[in-house]
């Protein structure tokens, strides 16, 4: 206490502040406030009236002095007449009186001495009494660093200090403080919250509590909370195995949204997060001095914890896109075969589904992945996550192929049997070019999802993988065959059609609406057509397009597909002819033995026979028919169609068993004819199965060197000149 203050309030230099601090060391604030007024209300009350009593009371004042001098001289002059005892009497009984008038006064007077005195204190103290309201009403406004700034001032204070209600208040503080500690560990607990905030918050816990570790407690508050939403991002695949088929295409919706949630949280939090450890494992995190013992003695966590807690959330991270979209996948794939006995195309909606949302995936997931390596996290994290994205590029490879093969194997659908004419192929569909452009928009769809990489950010080379080379070579397999298929289907179609000869199909008999005006063999040669400009011009683009692109190790398909194609080929081939033949082997016989003709007794020669006419005009029929689509194909199907047909003739030739003269000349007369007007559409194997024909008949020699079966035969020639005409252009092959 102040040697120049007092705490009696009845003297001149009587102190409310110190007065409080004496007397009233228990009251709250507010108790203090009221006193400190009213002492100095008293004080000035007293100072008044005290003033007011000596001016009004002044002759008694000196009456008395003057008493108090006789009083002295008197028992000075009389020492022995025992002066004092009634002096003594009367002055206790003015005492007695002089107390019972003022000792209230005296007592009031005291009191605001000790008021002023705790006034004082007050004032002086000022801001630490005021503190615990300045700390609340700064928080409530979130003017945090005023908060701290208070706080530091107040702690000085609290040193030089040690008073009752200094502790009062200081305790007050220490509350304040608490909670103000727990709301920044609140605020650090947040997720996600941005590097700037909790490097602020760490530094205000550091200013609060310099023993305390904040920046700790916030990487690992941080790092739990993006483990617990990463790990909500997962749906449980085993659901899906027993869950009808519209439930797991729902399932399939929620998991590629999860896989989206994941990466947006990753890229989100995760940067931050990694920049704290670095700050964390730089020491730049709290203002410590250069000395080794305190840096160390705060900074006690080292580099493998950070390590350890960056791979799980890594790890985690990769658990989660790997259960939404490869093990799914995998899981999907097992059940399907089990249900479907391996049929690829047993679950389509699930595919075409896949290939809609897994290149989105794809995108970002390389995105989160990308941002992450350039943080210069460890390269055995970057080693694990490029081999995710590896796999997720592999399984989209193989979804989008799928999803290929599933659109070419349902391409028959897309039949119009719209012509477009070829220069160098003749007439076909645009059923080759649409699987053509369908290809190359996969093409494209992969190379902007699989095969673009950034090597220099660690990403590899699709087909540098020995099992991406595997799976790009069944895809490609896959992909023509399921091709050639379609061909397979649509020759089957037509097939099933009614027979029709060469005549064409009723508006009842078509395949489809707009292929009404044709007839069925017409159909078919258009299908074959297709198939032949597929292999001659469709596929060679195909391969230089899979080669530009990266694809390897297709040499061994192409020779497989090469030889399906080959089969594929001579299958169609096999087709039309037998429907082309249909007609010719089921009148053959019937129009050579028509009107009861009988070799054996046959008496003049006069023409060639109507059935050898019937076969030329019906195969000018063929000619024509196939000549429309293809005069590349003319010369293919009539050879095949005349091969059967000369067998047929050779085992109905064999089987007369005796000739008349004129029926060995009418014999020799009907073969050369044939001969003569459709040996360019023949093999030399045909030619020569009719020149020995001719050999067998009796009397060959003779005939052909006649002059009347040579007249017969110019006049048959001649008349068939108009046919024989297409016949001769036919271009062989």
């Amino acid at each position: 206490m102040s040697k120049w203050s007092s705490t009696d309030i009845t003297q001149p230099n009587f102190n409310p502040y110190y007065y409080l601090l004496a007397h009233k060391s228990n009251a709250n604030f507010d108790e203090l406030r009221k006193n400190l007024e009213h002492l100095k209300k008293t004080r000035s009350d007293n100072k008044g009236a005290s003033t007011t009593l000596v001016k009004n009371n002044i002759a008694s004042f000196m009456e008395a002095v003057d008493i108090m001098k006789d009083i002295r001289r008197l028992s000075a002059d009389d020492r022995k007449k025992n002066f004092y005892e009634p002096v003594i009497k009367l002055i206790e009984e003015i005492s007695r009186i002089a107390h019972s008038m003022y000792d209230t006064d005296l007592a009031r007077k005291d009191y605001s001495d000790t008021i002023r005195n705790a006034l004082n204190v007050i004032q002086r103290y000022k801001f630490i009494f005021h503190l615990p309201q300045t700390i609340e009403r700064s928080v409530n406004r979130e003017e945090y660093e005023k908060v701290i700034n208070d706080l530091v001032r107040a702690r000085a204070a609290f040193e030089n200090v040690d008073s009752k209600v200094f502790r009062n208040i200081q305790r007050e503080v220490e509350q304040q403080i608490h909670n103000l500690r727990t709301l920044f560990r609140q605020r650090l607990t947040e997720f996600p919250s941005s590097i700037d905030d909790q490097k602020l918050f760490i530094r205000y816990l550091h200013s609060l509590d310099p023993r305390a570790d904040p920046a700790w407690d916030c990487i690992i508050h941080q790092k739990a909370a993006l483990i617990d939403v990463l790990r909500s991002c997962v749906v449980d695949p085993k659901q899906q195995l027993v869950q009808p088929n519209e439930l797991k295409l729902h399932i399939h919706d929620q998991a590629t949204s999860l896989v989206d949630q994941a990466c947006d949280v990753l890229t989100t939090a995760f940067p931050d997060l990694w920049y704290l450890i670095q700050l964390y494992q730089k020491k730049k995190l709290y203002p410590l001095s250069e000395k080794s013992d305190e840096i160390d003695r705060t900074y006690m966590h080292k580099a493998p914890e950070f390590l350890a807690l960056t791979k799980e959330i890594i790890q985690t991270f990769i658990s989660v896109v790997r259960l939404n979209l490869l093990n799914r996948s995998a899981l999907s794939k097992s059940d399907m075969v089990s249900s479907q006995e391996g049929d690829l195309y047993s679950n389509a909606d699930e595919t075409y589904q896949r290939v809609k949302s897994l290149p989105h995936c794809i995108q970002n997931c390389r995105l989160c992945v990308l941002h992450l390596v350039s943080l210069d996290i460890p390269a055995d994290f970057k080693q694990d996550l490029q081999q995710l994205m590896f796999d997720l590029r592999l399984e989209c490879f193989k979804v989008i192929m799928d999803h290929a093969c599933l659109e070419v194997s349902r391409l028959n659908a897309n039949e119009t049997w719209e012509l477009e004419y070829d220069e160098q192929l003749g007439s076909h569909t645009k059923l080759p070019n649409l699987f053509h452009d369908m290809i190359v928009s996969k093409a494209s769809i992969i190379y902007e999802n699989v095969l673009s990489v950034n090597v220099t950010k660690g990403e590899r080379k699709f087909f540098d993988d020995k099992e991406a080379i595997k799976q790009a070579a069944i895809a490609v397999y896959r992909l023509l065959v399921d091709f050639a298929s379609v061909f397979q289907i649509l020759i089957k179609d037509c097939s099933s059609a009614p027979p029709n000869s060469i005549e064409p199909l009723s508006s009842s008999a078509t395949m489809t609406n707009s292929s009404e005006h044709l007839s069925k063999t017409t159909c078919l040669v258009i299908v074959f057509n297709n198939f032949v400009y597929t292999r001659r011009f469709i596929l060679p683009r195909l391969k230089k397009i899979f080669l530009n692109y990266g694809f390897r190790g297709m040499d061994r398909v192409y020779e497989e597909i090469e030889t399906i194609y080959k089969r594929v080929d001579e299958q169609l081939l096999e087709t039309v002819q037998t429907e082309y033949l249909r007609p010719f082997l089921h009148r053959l016989e019937a129009r050579m033995y028509s009107g009861r003709f009988d070799w054996a007794t046959h008496m003049r020669v006069t023409a060639v026979k109507d059935y050898v006419k019937h076969i030329i005009l019906d195969l000018a029929r063929v000619h024509a028919e196939i000549y429309s689509i293809s005069s590349q194909l003319v010369f293919l199907v009539l050879s095949r169609i005349l091969s059967t047909l000369v067998n047929e003739l050779v085992k109905l030739y064999s089987n007369i068993n005796q000739f008349s003269k004129a029926g060995s000349m009418q014999a020799c007369l009907d073969i050369i004819a044939l001969q003569e007007c459709l040996g360019r559409c023949m093999e030399n194997e045909t030619s020569n199965k009719l020149k020995t024909l001719i050999t067998q008949i009796p009397e060959a020699a003779e005939n052909i060197k006649s002059k009347a079966l040579t007249d017969m035969l110019n006049v048959f020639l001649k008349q068939m000149q108009p046919y024989s005409i297409a016949f001769r252009d036919v271009l062989q092959q």
